[in-house]
């Protein structure tokens, strides 16, 4: 409902929560007077939409998922890459939300707040924002339009993700070696990202030298990895460092080793800590002495692995299937001389949620 009140030459018009005064027909000043304030760090501001996703199949699990934000559309994706739902309603969003993004809370159907990480942000364009759904969720909510807001103590990706590690507490002791003895510690001689990384040092030995997270398996059997990786020219062979899943706590070498090796990118078995069986490989024709991301996925046998170079695009991808180790565990791999590692994340892939359509809503 409208309402217009006269208030001299001036005209003030209540629509919904909008209040407008107008003189002889033109915008004064505009204020929206209602919204939400409860979230934290709402600092003196209130949240004036919020992007509604029902729930239609609630979860018996928590599970990961993505919502990403680009120009026209609100997208849920699966932590698998699947999408779930999409709506293009991405306009009212970036109309509203704070240029820094610091306004964004996520919360479910009774307004409890729900633990997120925004993976990438470019005001207007697009963001992406991984949220750790409960089990028992009806609803997923993204809150925004709050210009006062402060950054939330729940955008925390230690609580959203499985494993986390960016190494900038140079703390390395959930890390365990497993397999022929290496150096490991942390480096600030090079980093992807903040100041420090995950250093590998095995010398001039060319056996498994691995490292692996501490009591964290997936006994989903349905996980994905995701880690930077330095893969550099020794003026002999590269160094094949890489990523390594299904070994620990075997220290005799039995793992899945991904890995950029001799120029070919490939998913390796190994029986051993040097004896392997090759499951699937591409060659490339890629420089060298650069940051790679790996992004493994793990689903119950099947091994999907892609490579991106140091900007993120996509070089290859990689499948094979095999059920021999189940143990779940995820980790890092140095074969010779000196490997880095850096941002190093793990999540569960279940998917058990369904989603209705994503709209906006007035809080």
């Amino acid at each position: 409902m409208v309402e217009v009140t006269k208030i001299g030459n001036k005209t003030l018009v209540m629509d919904g929560k909008i209040l407008s005064l107008f003189r002889k027909g033109s915008l004064l000043r505009q204020m929206y007077y209602g919204g939400y304030e409860d979230f934290d760090g709402a600092n003196g501001g209130v949240w004036k939409k919020y992007i509604n996703i029902p729930i239609t199949t609630i979860p018996s699990e928590y599970a990961q998922y993505l919502i990403e934000i680009d120009d026209t559309n609100v997208s849920v994706y699966n932590a698998k890459g699947d999408l779930k739902a999409q709506a293009s309603i991405a306009s009212e969003f970036w109309d509203l939300v704070r240029s820094d993004g610091n306004d964004i809370r996520v919360f479910d159907e009774s307004f409890s707040q729900l633990y997120f990480s925004v993976r990438k942000w470019s005001y207007g364009n697009k963001a992406t924002i991984f949220v750790r759904l409960p089990a028992g969720k009806t609803e997923l909510n993204i809150a925004f339009g709050n210009q006062k807001a402060i950054r939330s103590v729940y955008e925390n990706p230690l609580e959203v993700y499985d494993i986390y590690d960016t190494f900038e507490d140079q703390d390395i002791s959930d890390w365990q070696e497993a397999g022929a003895s290496a150096t490991w510690g942390v480096t600030s001689e090079k980093v992807k990202e903040g100041n420090y990384a995950l250093k590998g040092d095995a010398g001039t030995t060319s056996g498994a030298n691995r490292m692996f997270i501490n009591n964290k398996a997936f006994s989903a059997k349905e996980f994905k990895v995701e880690v930077w990786v330095w893969d550099y020219w020794d003026g002999y062979t590269n160094n094949p460092n890489g990523v390594v899943i299904q070994a620990y706590p075997d220290t005799s070498g039995k793992s899945y080793v991904i890995e950029l090796t001799g120029g070919d990118f490939a998913i390796n078995k190994f029986t051993g800590t040097t004896s392997f069986t090759s499951l699937a490989s591409q060659s490339l024709g890629i420089e060298y002495d650069n940051w790679f991301k790996y992004e493994i996925l793990y689903d119950n046998g099947e091994i999907i692995a892609k490579l991106y170079d140091n900007t993120e695009s996509l070089l290859a991808t990689l499948s094979a299937t095999d059920t021999e180790y189940q143990t779940g565990y995820v980790g890092v791999r140095v074969w010779r001389n000196v490997g880095y590692f850096d941002i190093f994340i793990a999540y569960k892939a279940t998917d058990p949620a369904t989603f209705d359509t994503p709209r906006i809503l007035e809080f």
